[in-house]
Parts: structure tokens; C-alpha cells; sequence
């Protein structure tokens, strides 16, 4: 297992930068500058514990919400003060339209708001493999993949 650099706690991934997932969030709020107007308080409600899954926008969290006592997924825009405003228009949107669909088999969004200047949405956490890590060991037999589909789309 790897190590923080920061602070020195153990990885289960290698972390950006050789930062476990809670001292790259403090580097990337950090580092929006005296220009954004941070809130302690947002920021004091969401721990994060582990990094779930990181894509070319932002970065997943496995968090939990101290304010309800609930584990969530927390999807945090990648870039820090770097990110464009393109970038910080596209989380918004991305939450927004997560937030209108209602369907059992999608996730509900729970909140959004600004974490030191840069844009999150929490949702509800499904514990569990992800679809990639499932086809990732190899192709799905054709009926598999069929009754996947058909229990996603119902």
C-alpha cells in the first residue's frame, strides 16, 4: 500500500499528486485562492474517506455527511483554481439534470453548493461493483448483458 506524502496515512490507490484523497481536496481548496469565500461549515459537514473513481472532470468521493449521519457520494470538480469557468458550468449542469430525473435504478441527488470555491454535488452512495470493474474482467455473456439492460431500463 502507498502512503500520503502530507500526511503519511495509507492509500488503497494511487493517489494525484502522491496524496491520499483528503489532503488532494485540502491542496485543491487551498490552492482557489483569497478570491473565493470558503465555508467552514459546508466543508466541515462532508469527511471524506475514500476516493471511488476519478474521471476526466471531476473526482468521487466515498463521504459521509455529518450533518444526517449518512454515507454519500460526493463528486468534487478536478483542477482547483485551474478549472474554467466551462468546467464549473458543466458540474452545475451535470447536477441539475441528475437532480430532475426520478427513476429507482438512478442515483438522487442529495445537495449542492461550493466547497472553497469550487462546485460539488453529494449524492446517494451505492456500495458495490461498478459496471466497468464488472466487463473489465472480461466480455459479459450475451444473456447476461440482456437481463442487465432490461433491469437498468425498467
Amino acid at each position: 500500500m502507498k502512503t500520503c506524502i502530507e500526511c503519511g496515512g495509507l492509500m488503497s490507490r494511487d493517489g494525484g499528486l502522491g496524496l491520499c484523497p483528503k489532503c488532494l481536496l485540502a491542496a485543491a481548496l487551498e490552492s482557489s485562492g483569497p478570491a473565493s469565500e470558503p465555508d467552514p461549515a459546508r466543508a466541515a459537514d462532508y469527511e471524506l474517506l475514500e476516493e471511488i473513481a476519478r474521471g476526466g472532470m471531476g473526482a468521487v468521493y466515498q463521504a459521509r455527511q455529518r450533518s444526517l449521519n449518512r454515507v454519500v457520494a460526493l463528486k468534487v470538480l478536478l483542477g482547483g483554481a485551474f478549472a474554467g469557468e466551462e468546467s464549473r458550468r458543466r458540474i452545475k449542469a451535470e447536477a441539475a439534470a441528475a437532480a430532475r430525473l426520478q427513476h429507482p435504478h438512478i442515483v438522487p441527488v442529495f445537495d449542492t453548493g461550493m466547497l472553497d470555491g469550487q462546485p460539488f454535488y453529494s449524492m446517494a452512495f451505492v456500495p458495490g461493483r461498478t459496471l466497468e470493474e464488472i466487463v473489465r474482467t472480461g466480455a459479459l455473456a450475451p444473456q447476461r448483458a440482456a437481463k442487465l439492460v432490461r433491469h437498468i431500463a425498467l
